[in-house]
């Protein structure tokens, strides 16, 4: 039986089916963490826009009655910034817009809103809850690093990455007989629910983690996508440019569906790299590791 064939009906027979899989069980060891912290990451990055609108409240509730403005704005916002310098009041400029007021205390900074109809505190313009999403958004963006450094670095992740979900969809064939047995989980399969869930996930997302990961490397290196597309444009004279596919992969790395439930299926999405490298530890946990503990 040639190589070709036995890779066909038994891969796991085979030297390459074993070279792979040891090329994908130390790419996992070596970058797991890496990836769990990016998946993490990049879910709640996906629901920033939204903490911004369910935390940060800049319009009033409600614009009956009459608007507190000049002197007696002053004076109510002292009353209620009690033992705070107030240090800016910047009026709204727009319908149902809140007073934007800075503030300060024992050196430390402050900004809040202010509803000028109800003479009460809106809360601040930037709570810790969007400050914690914010700083989860420059953690998978530049890993808390210089934007350039940190993209770079970002980018060779995204490389190994791709190495590891290469391999792993090549893993993933069982054979002629046996391909099928990766794409569902069966109670009645000899693999444990764990291998099963892992396989499953890795088949079915392929598609999405290859994205995710060749546009980690475009985002720090975008000269090679630029050259393609140059050369999908044949007329270098106009102003359109033929990067709709590119435009596409971009939005479904960040899950940008506005207006869409897509979006929150992108959080759970965004965990798949997680619960696969969770998995795939437990399962070199047991086989492999346990032993030697």
């Amino acid at each position: 039986m040639n190589n070709w064939r036995r890779w066909v009906q038994a891969p796991q027979t085979t030297l390459f089916h074993r070279i792979l899989f040891q090329v994908h069980l130390w790419l996992g060891i070596a970058i797991g963490l890496y990836i769990l912290v990016i998946s993490v990451s990049g879910s709640a990055v996906v629901l920033r826009p939204q903490f911004s609108r369910w935390l940060v409240h800049s319009e009033v509730p409600s614009e009956a009655g009459n608007p507190l403005a000049g002197a007696a704005l002053e004076v109510r916002v002292l009353e209620v910034y009690e033992g705070y310098d107030v240090t800016n009041i910047v009026p709204p400029t727009r319908p149902r817009r809140a007073v934007y007021v800075a503030l300060e205390k024992d050196g430390t900074e402050l900004s809040h809103y202010f509803d000028q109809y109800a003479g009460v505190d809106l809360g601040s313009t930037f709570p810790w809850q969007v400050r914690t999403v914010e700083w989860l958004t420059r953690l998978h963006d530049d890993l808390l690093l210089d934007r350039v450094l940190g993209r770079k670095l970002n980018a060779i992740g995204g490389l190994l990455f791709l190495v590891m979900v290469f391999s792993g969809i090549l893993i993933w064939w069982q054979g002629r007989r046996r391909w099928t047995d990766g794409l569902k989980i069966k109670s009645s399969s000899s693999h444990s629910f764990l291998y099963q869930l892992h396989s499953f996930l890795g088949f079915w997302s392929f598609f999405l983690l290859f994205v995710w990961g060749l546009t980690a490397i475009y985002f720090a290196f975008p000269q090679p996508f630029d050259f393609i597309i140059d050369a999908m444009d044949s007329d270098l004279e106009d102003f359109e440019r033929p990067d709709d596919w590119l435009i596409f992969l971009i939005n479904l790395h960040f899950g940008r569906f506005r207006g869409s439930w897509l979006g929150y299926v992108w959080v759970f999405l965004g965990l798949i790299p997680a619960i696969m490298y969770i998995s795939g530890f437990i399962l070199w946990y047991r086989r492999v590791l346990k032993n030697y503990l």
